[in-house]
Formats: C-alpha cells, sequence, structure tokens
C-alpha cells in the first residue's frame, strides 16, 4: 500500500506540475500578446508622426511654390504690361514733347503759310 500511495502522490504531483506549467505558458501568452498589442500601438503612432510631418513638409513646400510662382508673375506683369503709373508719365511726356514741336513748327511756317494764302486769294486767274 506504501507503494500505492507514494505512486498516487506522484502523480498528484506531476498534475499540479503540469497545471503549473500550463499557468505560466498561458502567462506568456498573455505577456506575448499585450507586448505585441504595444508595438502596435507604438506603430500606428509613429505612423500618424509621420503622416504629420509630412503633410507639414508639403505644406511648407507649396507655400515657398505658391510665393515663388507669385514673383514670378508679378515680373512678368511688369515687363509685359509696365508700371500703370510709369506708363500714363511716360505717354504724357511724350505727348507733351509732340504738342510742343507742332507749336513750333506751326509758329515758324506761320508767316510762310498767311503769305500763300494771300496770294493765292489775291490772284485772279483768267
Amino acid at each position: 500500500d506504501a507503494d500505492v500511495g507514494l505512486g498516487a502522490q506522484d502523480t498528484a504531483l506531476e498534475t499540479m506540475d503540469a497545471t503549473a506549467k500550463a499557468h505560466i505558458g498561458i502567462q506568456k501568452l498573455l505577456q506575448a500578446e499585450q507586448d505585441a498589442a504595444e508595438i502596435v500601438a507604438k506603430a500606428k503612432q509613429d505612423k500618424v508622426a509621420r503622416l504629420k510631418q509630412a503633410k507639414a513638409e508639403a505644406d511648407e513646400e507649396i507655400a515657398a511654390y505658391k510665393a515663388q510662382r507669385q514673383a514670378q508673375f508679378e515680373v512678368f506683369s511688369k515687363d509685359k504690361l509696365g508700371d500703370s503709373g510709369a506708363h500714363s508719365k511716360t505717354t504724357q511726356s511724350a505727348t507733351e514733347e509732340e504738342l510742343l514741336l507742332i507749336s513750333q513748327q506751326v509758329a515758324g511756317n506761320k508767316d510762310t503759310m498767311m503769305n500763300m494764302l494771300l496770294q493765292s486769294v489775291t490772284e485772279v486767274s483768267v
């Protein structure tokens, strides 16, 4: 009977040992699952941070490109259309110069024209 009692004890110890091992195995699996969940959460956070950084960089590039194109447009506009104030002044100045020249020519040729008109009116052709 003593041998039978020892065998039962051995079986009980083996059962307890197997249960403890199973419990430890389950704990390891739960810990691994928790570690994996933390790794996945960290990866998601990193991805979101990278996307935000990429969006900010893209916004900066877009703003710089827009400013560059606006500056090019302004230069182009001034070259093609000219500064309206400067263009107006240039046109006004050219007009005044031409009017002065015409006035000088009229004053210089006034006597000659008067003589030509008087001669044509006073001559009688028969």
